[in-house]
């Protein structure tokens, strides 16, 4: 009992640790332009809600929307361990006393995830009550506890899994079965949709117990730990420089061809370099989930016209300005690298073409941007908008290369 405690002991203080580490870095973003964005953000987003649930049009999808939302709510299943690799030779031997270890990180995790729970139900209530809405709502908020509370067990128990393959096909199968019963919550009767949930829970339940399984997930939790804290430090790195972390490489098939576009030549060297980054790592799946992210939120402002047509260009504005933000932190990727000086490497052109790189994939990211809002606002005639958004983003590209290329050199002089 009191190696329990002290194992959860270790995990608070591990979790104070990280914390104390991470406050500077938040201050620093609070200081930056990011949470007006995410206010402006949420503002825009309520007054839509508020106008969408007021006139909720005759044909909505109320079941289709509430199955995407609550989907997320409840396969969603993190876990913050605070594990690093040298655990797997200090604390493997104590790994019998683990679990008020674990059990601290799972009443975090389900603290958080209710949460994000709560405010997706009772964003979806309210629209979820002016359809058939075949039981109350109450029920259907138990219904969808019971749905998280086992999708944290499977979580767990997928964890364990020895194979990778069989790990990945097992959360597939679990979030697709969870899209079928929350499909039943919305549409059938209470006691159908309830016995439904306790055959899919006892069908996984028995499949779980086919695969070889570890007693304790050891390097899998280490993995998701490195993952997790990389991600911040990532979104940390787009407001001020961060302490340099090893980046996942990712393949990304479907966008890579644009390397083989790149002339192979001495004096695109740099150019490849940067482009290979921006398209395999971390960086370049953020920026394009934030463009997806980015492109939805600004066809939705676009369609409604909100503003006569200045509310799409003001959340492009803002889109592209995070975008273009986090895209400059391209920069910092070999900024400390010691090959720049043991490979005949043309430093002197590294400031242009990093620049012709930048200037490139913000083209693309400002024109793919304008498509979701240019199509709604054009079809409704909102033509001065549109002109001005246009006006403004070439203006803001054109300015761009100056300003990067003076960061560069700034930069230079201080190391």
């Amino acid at each position: 009992m009191g190696d329990g405690r002290s194992l959860e002991s270790l995990w608070k203080r591990r979790s104070h640790a990280f914390r104390k580490e991470t406050t500077p870095y938040f201050r620093y973003m609070s200081m930056s332009g990011f949470p007006a964005f995410l206010s402006l953000i949420v503002i825009s987003g309520t007054l839509g809600y508020f106008k969408l649930i007021r006139d909720l049009p005759p044909h909505f999808p109320i079941t289709a929307v509430g199955v995407i939302a609550l989907v997320l709510a409840s396969c969603w299943t993190p876990l913050r361990t605070w594990l690093a690799p040298a655990d797997t030779v200090f604390l493997m031997p104590r790994e019998g006393a683990m679990g008020s270890y674990i059990a601290a990180s799972y009443r975090r995790s389900t603290i958080m995830t209710a949460l994000f729970s709560a405010v997706m139900l009772l964003l979806y209530v309210p629209i979820y009550r002016q359809g058939a809405a075949p039981a109350h709502w109450l029920v259907l908020i138990l219904g969808v506890a019971a749905i998280r509370g086992a999708n944290l067990w499977g979580g767990w128990k997928e964890r364990k899994i020895a194979w990778p393959g069989m790990r990945r096909l097992l959360r597939t199968a679990r979030w697709l079965a969870t899209v079928i019963v929350l499909y039943a919550w919305l549409t059938f009767v209470p006691w159908q949709s309830a016995i439904f949930t306790l055959l899919v829970a006892a069908l996984f339940a028995f499949v779980y117990r086919l695969p070889s399984s570890h007693r304790f997930p050891w390097e899998r939790l280490i993995e998701e730990e490195k993952t997790t804290h990389k991600r911040y430090y990532t979104f940390f790195g787009m407001f001020i420089d961060v302490p340099t972390l090893p980046s996942p490489i990712a393949r990304r098939s479907y966008i890579a061809w644009v390397l083989r576009l790149v002339p192979y030549s001495r004096r695109n060297t740099f150019v490849y370099l940067y482009l290979a980054s921006l398209l395999r790592t971390e960086m370049g799946g953020i920026l394009i989930r934030l463009l997806l992210l980015g492109g939805l939120v600004t066809y939705w402002i676009a369609e409604d016209a909100s503003l006569s047509g200045w509310g799409a260009s003001l959340v492009y504005a803002l889109f592209l300005l995070v975008l273009s933000v986090q895209l400059g932190a391209l920069r910092q990727v070999h900024r400390h690298s010691v090959w720049k000086h043991v490979y005949p490497l043309p430093d002197s052109q590294r400031i242009q073409q990093y620049t012709k790189v930048d200037r490139m994939a913000l083209i693309v990211v400002a024109a793919w941007l304008a498509l979701p809002l240019a199509l709604p606002l054009l079809m409704q005639g909102y033509y001065t908008p549109v002109a001005a958004t246009a006006a403004c983003a070439l203006a803001y590209i054109a300015i761009r290369p100056s300003r990067m290329r003076k960061k560069l050199r700034k930069e230079e002089d201080d190391d």
